[in-house]
């Protein structure tokens, strides 16, 4: 009785060869495409959010501008209402 029965041996490998073929098609492409789409719509929604975060800082500095822009228009009443009360304090006394 030979030690190796070759006919064993080969029926392994080439069910090692179909299981490896079999696990490739229906379990390894699927995980992989699934992992390159779960990349994808990470990568995409980075992306808007960099664009979000970009929009919120313009808005921030137009809101600062506006801010600003106001503080001044309302000093210059203050300061004209003020020069006013004082001009028509005056006129009475």
């Amino acid at each position: 009785m030979p030690l190796i029965d070759w006919f064993t041996v080969i029926a392994q490998v080439i069910n090692f060869l179909i299981l490896v073929w079999l696990l490739k098609r229906f379990l390894y492409k699927p995980i992989l495409n699934a992992i390159d789409a779960r990349e994808k719509r990470v990568a995409d929604e980075l992306a808007n959010a960099d664009t979000k975060k970009a929009e919120a800082e313009k808005e921030k500095e137009e809101f600062k501008h506006k801010n600003e822009e106001f503080d001044q228009q309302r000093s210059a009443l203050l300061n004209k209402a003020k020069e006013d009360a004082k001009a028509e304090r005056q006129r009475f006394f």
